[in-house]
């Protein structure tokens, strides 16, 4: 193609542009469908989360059942993810711990091991046609593990500092430490204290 410059720049940039631009417009232009909008309630229903006071380490069993509206009842709403939320005490706000995927029939359980006390609560977000719901929070209370009143002897002839007194199983005894046969007993358990002893079925050495 011979393009003349007489015209001048102006003519030869309206002719580039004409031959970069149409093209393009011959290339049909393809619609995105938009993503629907939720349109139907749901909720977090039977949500439960305990026991309510828990020794730290077990474990804190979260359950709850996610349903939805059909008609002018609820129903199951068939397998979803849900998202568990905690807030401890005295730490950060509520937070998303851990996402998880209901059972079929829409049904949520998880065990995590108890750590701090705290609220716990259960979120379903908006997915499919399910509009977003949450549950109420449910407080837990952690206790600590309470410390252990008895032991196993650290050697033949001795106990641990924090467990010193010696009992002996063949004559269910205990011996304290300065008693006659303290030294010469050895113990087959120790023990905290005299009333862990006796609790345990022991009685004291006579001398």
């Amino acid at each position: 193609m011979n393009v003349s410059v007489r015209g001048g720049l102006p003519a030869l940039r309206r002719l580039i542009l004409v031959m970069v631009v149409a093209p393009a417009m011959l290339v049909p232009v393809l619609a995105v469908p938009a993503q629907a909008a939720a349109t139907v309630n749901s909720r977090v229903a039977t949500f439960a989360a305990g026991p309510s006071t828990v020794t730290k380490g077990k474990a804190i069993t979260i359950s709850a059942q996610a349903q939805r509206v059909v008609g002018k009842q609820w129903a199951k709403t068939g397998t979803v993810t849900a998202t568990v939320y905690f807030d401890p005490d005295g730490a950060a706000p509520n937070k998303a711990l851990r996402t998880i995927r209901s059972n079929t029939g829409g049904r949520v359980t998880l065990s995590i091991p108890a750590t701090v006390s705290g609220k716990w609560s259960v979120r379903l977000p908006a997915q499919g046609a399910l509009k977003t719901s949450a549950s109420a929070a449910k407080y837990v209370k952690v206790v600590p593990a309470p410390k252990p009143t008895s032991a196993k002897p650290a050697s033949k002839w001795n106990c641990p500092a924090w467990a010193p007194i010696k009992g002996n199983a063949p004559s269910r005894i205990y011996h304290l430490v300065g008693q006659r046969f303290y030294n010469k007993t050895t113990p087959e358990i120790c023990f905290t204290t005299e009333a862990a002893a006796r609790k345990a079925g022991y009685r004291k050495s006579k001398v």
